[in-house]
């Protein structure tokens, strides 16, 4: 009879055990990475150096809004395409903040509705970027391919555990989340609880009860998944751009970590000297010229040479009036961005939202209603500023020299406008 308690005792310790290893596993894999691993240079240096695992993952996300010397970014393609006057060649600990990048083609703004979502009360009162590009706000929205290569089931559940939240907001994210059946193919609980969110009845509260340790156990393997990637990740960024980042490398007077010309100022933070190089930006946006003079001429659309010899001209002619019946609207990307703006009210975040321009020269050659392209840039400004955002608008410029570097992505000039808009608004 002892022997039977003992091994009936045994039993449900293991199962206790087993129990708390699954519930706090992931939690405390987390604080160990934290704690261990992400110095603020390690941080900082893999901002700049951003790989899929960054985007996927919570860990670094959050470790970056607990720094206050890095402005987050949020955009597309044009975050992992680090070349020319792009904000990881431009800004270093030496100008005040680094650039946390976050991003990567096929990122709209629904990931991005997640990506902000996932984030904890770290996020509350800080600042952030997102870029929108209006080549989003086609009929369809984003891919259902498109989302299911970008998806983070570890940022839904986050979604769905944060208190801070609100029931209506994480149904209506919920709701639009099931669109995309095919995402939920290799986690079924996810899947139960976002139907289960939707129609909150009764039923749906005694499934949530069933399934919560099995949907537990999908969220720790996802918390673990994200803590191992992230230790895999740490020894990539450049020794160089680390030692960058610790502050070990100092820049020279009259120069940038592009070799561009600044000025040396010295202002007092929190009642201590801190020196730090405010670029110049009249001489910034002479060099961008000048290099887009040599790296643009040899088509009449403004775009990159090699980019033009390479992707263009071989069909030329068949672009022609390609984009005659192009349409930006009605777009579900339009309430997604309502659901993006709903979640940075929530999260008490502060955002600048940066709207890009399309190439207007290109544009007009395919033949891309250029109605369509206003309408779609005036309503994404009166959205933003609608809910008493911050905004920096380029639309402008679609038609301007050394802007774009292909149909979509900014270069030289256009690049740095926005650094500048980025560097006043991180100053404000």
């Amino acid at each position: 009879m002892r022997r039977c308690n003992s091994t009936f005792s045994a039993m449900v310790f293991a199962g206790c055990l087993f129990v708390v290893t699954i519930y706090g596993f992931g939690y405390v894999s987390s604080i160990g990475i934290e704690n261990i691993y992400l110095r603020p240079e390690i941080v900082a240096a893999m901002g700049v150096n951003p790989t899929f695992d960054t985007f996927q993952g919570s860990i670094l996300q959050k470790m970056a809004f607990r720094d206050p010397n890095i402005l987050p970014l949020y955009g597309s393609s044009e975050m992992s395409y680090i070349r020319d006057f792009q904000p990881a060649r431009i800004f270093t600990p030496e100008t005040g903040f680094t650039p946390f990048l976050v991003g990567k083609g096929g990122n709209q703004t629904l990931i991005h509705v997640l990506n902000l979502a996932a984030l904890g009360e770290e996020a509350r009162g800080r600042k952030l970027a997102i870029f929108l590009s209006p080549q989003w706000f086609g009929l369809g929205g984003i891919p259902q391919l498109t989302f299911q290569g970008n998806f983070s089931a570890l940022h839904a559940y986050e979604m769905l555990r944060d208190p801070r939240l609100s029931s209506e907001l994480k149904q209506e994210i919920a709701k639009r989340l099931l669109q995309f059946p095919g995402a939920y193919k290799d986690f079924p609980f996810l899947e139960k609880m976002l139907a289960d969110l939707v129609q909150p009845d009764w039923s749906s509260k005694m499934t949530r009860i069933i399934w919560a340790f099995p949907t537990q156990m999908e969220y720790s393997a996802l918390t673990f998944q994200d803590a191992y990637k992230t230790i895999m990740n740490v020894n990539k960024p450049p020794l160089n751009t680390v030692s960058q980042h610790a502050g070990s490398s100092k820049i020279p007077k009259d120069s940038t970590s592009r070799g561009l010309a600044i000025n040396k100022t010295q202002t007092l933070i929190q009642g201590e000297t801190s020196e730090y190089l405010r670029l110049d930006w009249a001489k910034l946006r002479t060099e961008a010229i000048e290099e887009g003079k040599k790296s643009s001429n040899n088509n009449p659309f403004g775009m990159d040479n090699r980019f033009y010899l390479e992707q263009i001209a071989p069909k030329l002619q068949e672009q022609k009036d390609s984009d005659k019946n192009a349409k930006l609207f009605p777009s579900p990307e339009y309430e997604d961005l309502i659901l993006l703006m709903k979640v940075m009210k929530e999260k008490g975040v502060k955002p600048l939202f940066v709207i890009l321009p399309m190439n207007g020269r290109w544009s007009d050659y395919t033949g891309f209603p250029r109605t369509e392209r206003q309408a779609c840039y005036k309503l994404l400004a009166q959205m933003v500023q609608a809910e008493d955002f911050q905004l920096s608008d380029f639309t402008a410029h679609e038609n301007d020299d050394y802007y774009l570097r292909d149909p979509w992505h900014l270069a030289w000039k256009g690049w740095i406008d926005v650094n500048e808009a980025l560097d006043q608004f991180y100053r404000e």
